[in-house]
């Protein structure tokens, strides 16, 4: 015996059976007497990857009638912002403030020191005017640093030099925006250390309930992996809107005061408005010379036409009935003409069928390929969809008669200005011969002019031998500015 036991079954065969004294548990070890086949030891199902098992878990949760997809999309929601590089630039942008606080009101401190003691002997007046000039350096490396986080502030409006010793000394001495500086560091070196420990202050709850108080594994909990959950999405929104209050208190004290905003919007719309009365006069012009070179001159023959062929009527019925077919003909092609000039006036289109069925027709009988894409799903004021309108036939039209572009596209979609305005971006590309400038004709600086006027902006890239690329954004909604 080698250790194999055998068993007659009821049919009289032999059967393996396991050894008795249980030295393998494997069955494909067991033993079998000659000539007995042995069935084939069972096979191990194979092993699903991870995306196999989560997609089956996917499809239990859906056929279950959970929300797994609203869930999914709510946590995306939540935790994206921790993974988004604003989050951790306002981060560091108050970290530098904190640290570049007193830093900052330290030597503003000590420059004023020295300027007033030496005004003792009266050297310190001579001194005067490069103390405000060092302050208002260390004013600008602020103003810009604030574009960390948003547009840079531009610098408020100074009073003119003058000449003289006391003049310049006097003017800067009652400047308010100077003395608005002063304030700002005497307050950035309590200001900068706060506004980063309230923005640094829920990161600190977020590791301390994650991992304990020390970081010992031993203090880790339950409970506060779950706050810690929950902190993981709303510690950079804490952090983001401390910046942006900090950024809001930098452009309060160094950015331009309310009259200097008001007149730089005065002159900023006055030559928005010469720009859109300069682009009415051209477009007034181009109608007109429409209507003489196309219009009146079809009318002009269509007159004569009606006219040789009442003459006609009585002796050559035949003659006068081709010369009314071809009246018929031009009264056809003035009604078209004619819809082509109302269509670049106003649309009726665009009131009945919305910007996406007017930007159709402004392709429609293009001799190139043009695509129209409208993804935006926002309800856009007359005026915005008005300008987008102009601009794609503007720039279609531009495109048919210098571009010589063999494809070119129309997009309209949705898109975010930097202070948070909603806005929607339209963009006309062509595969032309490029070298588009917007400073020569009327087209392109009317749709400048055009753009501006509703508070938008216009970018043009068109290198020689293309493609041309025209992008113009155009707010939805235009709040009262502020640096």
């Amino acid at each position: 015996m080698n250790g194999t036991a055998e068993t007659k079954s009821a049919a009289g065969q032999s059967a393996a059976v396991p050894p008795s004294d249980g030295s393998s548990n494997d069955p494909s070890a067991w033993s079998a007497p000659s000539g007995t086949p042995v069935p084939p030891a069972p096979r191990r199902p194979p092993t699903r990857d991870f995306p196999t098992r989560l997609a089956e878990v996917d499809r239990k949760i859906s056929e279950a009638g959970l929300p797994f997809d609203s869930v999914r999309t709510g946590l995306e929601w939540w935790y994206r912002p921790f993974i988004e590089p604003r989050t951790w630039i306002a981060l560091g942008w108050l970290f530098v403030g904190a640290v570049w606080g007193p830093i900052a009101f330290a030597l503003v401190v000590a420059t004023t020191a020295v300027v007033f003691a030496l005004s003792i002997v009266g050297v310190g007046l001579l001194l005067i005017i490069p103390a405000f000039g060092f302050v208002t350096a260390l004013a600008g490396v602020e103003r810009r640093r604030a574009g960390w986080v948003g547009e840079a502030i531009s610098a408020p409006e100074f009073p003119p030099q003058r000449q003289g010793l006391v003049k310049p000394i006097a003017a800067r001495l009652g400047d308010a925006a100077r003395w608005r500086q002063v304030l700002f560091f005497a307050i950035f070196g309590v200001a900068g250390p706060v506004f980063f420990t309230l923005g640094a202050a829920p990161w600190g709850f977020l590791v301390g309930n994650a991992f304990g108080s020390s970081f010992d594994p031993g203090a880790f909990s339950f409970g506060g992996l779950i706050i810690a959950a929950v902190f993981a999405g709303l510690a950079p929104r804490i952090t983001t809107g401390v910046a942006w209050i900090a950024r809001s208190f930098v452009a309060a004290l160094l950015g331009p005061s309310d009259n200097a905003e008001l007149r730089e919007r005065v002159t900023e719309l006055s030559g928005q408005r010469q720009q859109i009365l300069d682009a009415v006069s051209d477009e007034r012009r181009r109608i007109e010379r429409n209507l003489h070179d196309g219009v009146q001159q079809q009318l002009v023959a269509l007159g004569i036409d009606i006219g040789r062929a009442s003459a006609r009527l009585e002796t050559d019925p035949e003659g006068a009935r081709e010369l009314l077919d071809d009246a018929r003909d031009k009264v056809r092609g003035s009604i078209g003409e004619l819809r082509l000039i109302g269509r670049g006036l106003h649309p009726a289109v665009l009131e009945d069928r919305g910007l996406d069925a007017a930007l159709s027709a402004v392709v429609a009988n293009a001799p190139i390929p043009i695509a129209v894409d409208v993804t935006s799903a926002a309800s856009l004021p007359e005026d915005i969809a008005s300008t987008a309108y102009y601009i794609a036939n503007e720039a279609v039209a531009n495109v048919l008669k210098h571009a010589h572009a063999r494809v070119a596209s129309i997009r309209l979609e949705d898109d975010r200005l930097d202070d948070g305005r909603d806005a929607v971006r339209l963009t006309v590309h062509d595969d032309g011969l490029g070298d588009a400038d917007a400073s020569r004709g009327s087209g392109l600086a009317g749709i400048r002019a055009r753009v501006e006027g509703v508070d938008g902006w216009m970018r043009l890239t068109s290198p020689a031998g293309g493609p041309t690329t025209l992008v113009a954004v155009l707010p939805t909604d235009r709040p009262s500015r502020r640096g």
